[in-house]
């Protein structure tokens, strides 16, 4: 369970109740988009068990689920927004702050961790932007995670207006920088 300190009377409210505990890539899975004579509509195809649960977030997230639906190639963007808590109203909020993309390894967990952060590489907006094992890829599926990782953050910049960051996520540094992590630290398990 998560919980977030309100501002004004520093009480703790819970957040992620049942009906958040759903991820919008597993109801967009049970979604459908629907034509009708104003455009498109989200119709949830799922009857199932909890299915009163997949209604109340179909209704809740409308317009969320409409995009996703209609660009499934920006499903990682949705998805980290979720999991980040932001949406597009927070993330303009940071359109004039110097951000910049920063790696992480830890040679212990194998753990390559990329991310958003500030001049302090002080993590902004919640969740990394990739989190993998090197151990545990291939070469190539290693190359296309920082792909999707820097079309990720690409599409995060866009949607913030930070020219900047965007200029970050079409740097080679970081995509030789994470091929060198891999080539000096990878071990075939």
């Amino acid at each position: 369970m998560e919980f977030r300190q309100e501002l004004e009377t520093g009480t703790f409210k819970m957040i992620g109740n049942t009906e958040s505990s759903l991820k919008i890539k597993e109801v967009a899975e049970k979604c459908r988009l629907v034509k009708t004579e104003n455009g498109v509509k989200v119709e949830l195809a799922y009857t199932g068990p909890n299915a009163s649960k997949y209604m109340q977030y179909v209704e809740k997230h409308k317009e969320e689920l409409t995009k996703y639906l209609m660009n499934p190639d920006e499903a990682d963007l949705y998805e980290w927004m979720e999991i980040s808590h932001q949406n597009p109203t927070t993330l303009k909020k940071h359109e004039k702050e110097q951000l910049i993309l920063y790696v992480n390894f830890d040679p212990d967990t194998r753990l390559v961790q990329t991310g958003i952060a500030d001049d302090n590489v002080t993590m902004k907006l919640g969740s990394p932007l990739m989190e993998v094992n090197i151990d545990q890829l291939t070469r190539d599926q290693f190359k296309l995670q920082i792909f999707n990782m820097l079309l990720l953050a690409d599409e995060i910049a866009v949607l913030m207006g930070n020219a900047d960051l965007r200029k970050m996520s079409n740097i080679q540094i970081v995509k030789t920088y994470l091929t060198e992590i891999y080539d000096k630290y990878h071990e075939n398990p």
